[in-house]
């Protein structure tokens, strides 16, 4: 599981001692000014089709990076509960997807994290 925090202008994913060392990767600190869309998505929705590095146990446990129809994923998932997903431009992944830690609401955490992205502009 991860424990994600505001700081500042960055969002700081944190990784379990146990989930860095299966999913081959450390911690991430990520400007918030290259987050482009956050969300919160089931594990089905993620429509992961092969892993790349990293460990697949199922709908169990799912941490390393995988390969989808919308690109590469890096995935810290625990069982089939709901899971926050930030898409991000100029960052090594383009999606990352974390389950959070127990008691953390994926929800409330990714509309505060879009209300604090910089806007990019009118939409047209």
């Amino acid at each position: 599981m991860a424990n994600v925090q505001l700081a500042n202008d960055q969002l700081e994913i944190k990784l379990s001692l146990l989930d860095q060392m299966l999913a081959f990767r450390g911690s991430f600190t990520i400007p918030l000014s290259h987050i482009i869309n956050a969300y919160v998505s089931n594990f089905e929705d993620l429509e992961l089709q092969f892993r790349l590095s990293g460990i697949n146990v199922g709908l169990g446990r799912q941490a390393g990076i995988f390969g989808g129809p919308d690109g590469i994923v890096f995935c810290d998932l625990r069982g089939a509960s709901d899971c926050l997903v930030i898409e991000t431009r100029a960052e090594q992944f383009p999606r990352i997807a974390v389950t959070l830690d127990q008691g953390a609401d994926a929800n409330a955490l990714a509309h505060e994290i879009m209300r604090r992205i910089p806007d990019s502009g009118p939409v047209e």
